[in-house]
């Protein structure tokens, strides 16, 4: 593997930025070390069919970013689309499409430079990572203190199975290892979450129970959670991926997403088939004091905070996450019954800023018709077309629905999910 000269573009703002708490995502690199079948960004690269997806595929060139231009943006003079977002110290997700201590950080350490940055200038930071580089190399340790106070840990953890996981998850370390990490930092004091995400019917569901355990005996605080979704454009390469996940759960992948999805392409399970295995990971959740969050679009209402990767409400950093966004109304909305647009006004001036289509990267006829709009325009409209496919009442799986308009002629929604107003949220 070498390092290419040209540089890879990081940070994006997210596609999900309409539910997003952390709408700023990094990756230092293009590529990623380790070969899950499930990994979704291996997934667009092959829809795309384009060269780069080939070199993704066969691991010859490696696009990094410019360490320089990244510490840029967190300048004075940085005037793009993140200036409020870094001005505000509102964290950054790091592991978006890759993973921020996998074999290629071994390789050309671009991260520990970044890691060090960031932690001269004490920013905060959500890391997703299924690595255990930082108990490997001290340096990543030592970096990860610097900024210990500023620092949220994720590991994903979807099975304990000693046949599965190398086959499900190939190069990554043993799921026991990275409890490991999580052990470890806990017990230096970083808020820690366990990532059961992405979560597979007739994998995930077997050690569910016993993964929230050994959650809770490695010192984390929270639980994320979202189900797996299959790419029905899959070309042969992913096709041949989601043969060897059915042949690990035992069923057809492919056809059982078809039968049970709400949506096409990109198919999602529907709202009350992810019920039946998500009420045992609640009650489980509450039994043990863990905070559980939920990254699916249905059922995010179970969400102990409004942010969906498992940043606290009570913490003096990691807190001001974005809260304009529709993850946050739906959590206000079962606390209270119903929710409106107002009530999520925090960011909207931010979203004002810059045009809809910088962070959703549609086509065609859409984009013809509102490439002009910037985000709170786009997020708006949504809001108020509750036919719309990101709307609250459509997105949510009716989980809110439409109640009235307010004074400023916005829909209020009330809340009509499966789940009670009142949940234990870290709270034996």
């Amino acid at each position: 593997m070498l390092l290419s000269d040209k540089k890879y573009g990081s940070p994006r703002l997210s596609n999900e930025i309409l539910d997003c708490s952390m709408p700023m995502t990094f990756d230092q690199y293009g590529n990623c070390g380790f070969y899950c079948l499930y990994c979704f960004s291996s997934f667009q690269r092959d829809i795309r069919g384009k060269v780069g997806s080939l070199k993704y595929a066969k691991r010859t060139e490696v696009k990094a970013v410019s360490v320089p231009a990244f510490k840029k943006i967190f300048s004075p003079e940085y005037k793009g689309v993140f200036k409020y977002i870094v001005q505000n110290r509102k964290p950054m997700q790091w592991g978006g499409l890759s993973d921020p201590f996998c074999p290629l950080e071994e390789k050309f350490g671009v991260g520990l430079e970044i890691m060090n940055f960031l932690a001269d200038i004490q920013y905060p930071v959500s890391y997703s990572s299924k690595g255990d580089l930082l108990l490997r190399d001290d340096r990543y340790w030592q970096a990860m203190m610097k900024n210990k106070d500023n620092s949220h840990y994720k590991a994903s953890i979807i099975t304990l199975d000693e046949k599965v996981h190398p086959i499900l998850e190939a190069g990554t370390p043993t799921p026991e290892r990275r409890f490991e990490v999580l052990r470890e930092l806990s017990k230096a004091g970083i808020y820690t979450v366990l990532r059961m995400r992405p979560f597979i019917i007739g994998i995930t569901d077997k050690d569910a129970i016993k993964m929230l355990e050994m959650a809770k005996e490695a010192g984390v605080k929270a639980v994320s959670t979202e189900f797996f979704c299959l790419e029905q454009r899959a070309n042969g390469r992913t096709r041949q991926k989601y043969k060897k996940i059915s042949e690990l759960i035992g069923f057809d992948v492919m056809k059982f997403y078809k039968k049970v999805s709400t949506t096409k392409g990109y198919l999602r399970l529907n709202y009350k088939i992810k019920e039946k295995y998500l009420r045992p990971v609640k009650e489980k959740c509450e039994e043990l004091g863990l905070k559980l969050h939920v990254s699916d679009a249905h059922h995010k209402e179970l969400g102990c905070t409004g942010s969906c990767c498992g940043l606290p409400d009570d913490h003096k950093t990691l807190s001001n996450y974005q809260k304009s966004q529709f993850t946050n109304a739906i959590v206000i909305a079962r606390k209270n019954g119903k929710v409106r647009f107002s009530e999520i006004a925090d960011e909207f001036e931010w979203l004002k800023t810059f045009n809809w289509n910088v962070a959703v990267h549609a086509k065609g006829v859409d984009e013809c018709n509102r490439k002009k709009w910037t985000m709170f325009e786009y997020m708006r409209n949504a809001w108020n077309n509750p036919k719309d496919g990101h709307s609250p009442y459509r997105y949510f799986g009716h989980a809110l629905v439409p109640v009235g308009k307010d004074e400023n002629n916005d829909i209020i929604y009330k809340y009509a999910g499966v789940w009670d107003k009142e949940l234990k949220c870290g709270e034996k």
